[in-house]
């Protein structure tokens, strides 16, 4: 199993497409960077786990789901994306490192590749080399770039975890 760790905020949204946007409505998603993350699916077949904050709202139980997750769950849903899981939820001061190293010790099937995208610096350590940093206040979050280096880490050969 290939894997995108994916934040919300910075990468799937930026500060001038938070100028731009409707606040009356459920727009906090700019669905043009949907369109890089589906790219990155076709391309390696990774499935997506949530780690954005906005994880405590989308459940993989519709039921569950508050009104904001189910906004992301239909708004990815657009693009033919579907979040497949979520990061533990250690609290606002746990750090996003250690809640992904604890989802990849306790997923139960193997994991092959991954790639971390997020626009924050956190103790990434041995994960470095997968993380994509992205920026919310130069770019628009997500840009092609990080496309291709995504691709290119989730399908590199011979790099298993």
């Amino acid at each position: 199993m290939k894997v995108i760790f994916l934040d919300l905020d910075g990468v799937l949204n930026s500060r001038a497409y938070d100028r731009a946007r409707n606040w009356e409505e459920l727009t906090y998603i700019d669905e043009t960077r949907l369109s890089l993350v589906k790219e990155i699916t076709d391309a390696t077949g990774a499935v997506i786990v949530f780690t954005s904050t906005w994880r405590v709202d989308w459940d993989k139980d519709p039921s569950k789901r508050d009104e904001d997750g189910r906004y992301i769950a239909d708004t990815f849903a657009l693009y033919g994306l579907e979040i497949h899981d979520k990061t533990p939820d250690r609290g606002l001061d746990a750090d996003r490192g250690d809640e992904i190293r604890e989802w990849l010790k306790n997923v139960d099937q193997p994991v092959e590749s991954f790639v971390i995208i997020d626009d924050c610096v956190y103790d990434w350590g041995d994960m470095r080399d997968n993380f994509i940093k992205t920026s919310p206040y130069i770019g628009r979050g997500l840009e092609s770039e990080h496309v291709q280096k995504a691709i290119e880490i989730l399908n590199a050969i011979g790099d298993k975890i």
